[in-house]
């Protein structure tokens, strides 16, 4: 199953590092950097607008991304995962994946380590199923058009499809 990462402000400076966390779970098919800046709040708050997340978490989250670095840049990541191991998140009331659970956990408690402050999910983001993907998906074509770095936009593979990550 194909997965949407997003890596946000206070991990750009760490992307190779991450990047090689991430290969030792999936295999990174693509990737790309958007420059939000003034809209970075309305992305994120976008972006977890689908979840069942309190909004005074994602105010914090928005918060601590804020003093973490002046940047507001973004990296999206496509990730191809093994997701035939899945076993009941007590916390999320259901099941979840077992590799892509693992990989979120071990990524997010490393870099907590290092990003500062650090708060929950303000370092890695990344969808948990087909609905949360496309969902995902949708939004950041929204804002890719406009805030895409211009280096990056000759790179960018066409294989990523909604609704196709199987």
């Amino acid at each position: 199953m194909v997965c949407l990462g997003i890596l946000w402000n206070s991990m750009q400076n760490y992307l190779d590092e991450v990047f090689d966390d991430i290969s030792c779970y999936g295999e990174i098919i693509d990737y790309f950097t958007m420059n939000l800046g003034d809209d970075y709040e309305k992305f994120v708050r976008d972006i977890y607008s689908c979840d069942s997340i309190a909004s005074w978490k994602v105010d914090k989250k928005i918060e601590t991304m804020f003093k973490c670095t002046d940047s507001r840049k973004v990296t999206i990541v496509f990730i191809n995962m093994e997701m035939s191991k899945q076993e009941y998140h007590i916390f999320k009331k259901r099941m979840v994946y077992v590799n892509l659970e693992n990989m979120k956990i071990n990524i997010r408690e490393k870099y907590s380590q290092i990003v500062n402050p650090y708060f929950f999910d303000n370092v890695f983001h990344v969808s948990d199923d087909e609905n949360e993907f496309n969902q995902d998906y949708d939004i950041v074509n929204r804002y890719k058009d406009e805030y895409l770095v211009k280096e990056e936009k000759s790179k960018i593979k066409k294989n990523i499809k909604k609704g196709n990550n199987k």
